[in-house]
């Protein structure tokens, strides 16, 4: 069973661009998502919509939870020859049901490549990273 876990960016003053971490979302009326600290489960927190990601379940070479959003350094073998490090990042694809890279050289399968998965940063934070690859 995959642990369900998000990320958001708060929006909120005191906490304004922190990343914060939890089990559930919380959807309101005026608001369109609250999002709530896992250290203080009884106190939501507002997050720019567009920063939230669901944990995709797997960790990197390092052990490092990976995210929907991240970015990542990878590396594959071709015809038994060692290919040049990639750099792509994870998005949820609902025609192929599961998280994916999203790479210049094409659409990779996350969990076929878990154990040399590196997160190198994060399209919110770093998108300098993408812009020499993609």
């Amino acid at each position: 069973m995959r642990e369900i876990e998000f990320r958001g960016k708060s929006i909120m003053e005191g906490t304004e661009g922190r990343w914060l971490y939890s089990f559930g979302i919380k959807y309101g009326d005026d608001v369109e998502l609250l999002y709530c600290d896992e250290e203080t489960s009884d106190t939501w927190y507002y997050v720019n919509k567009e920063t939230i990601g669901q944990y995709t379940g797997l960790k990197d070479k390092n052990g490092k939870k990976i995210f929907e959003g991240d970015i990542v350094k990878f590396r594959f073998k071709k015809d038994r020859a060692e290919c040049p490090d990639l750099i792509g990042y994870i998005e949820y694809q609902s025609t192929f049901t599961g998280f994916r890279i999203m790479s210049y050289k094409g659409s990779f399968k996350i969990d076929a490549l878990e154990t040399i998965i590196e997160v190198v940063g994060n399209i919110y934070d770093n998108p300098e990273l993408l812009k020499e690859e993609l």
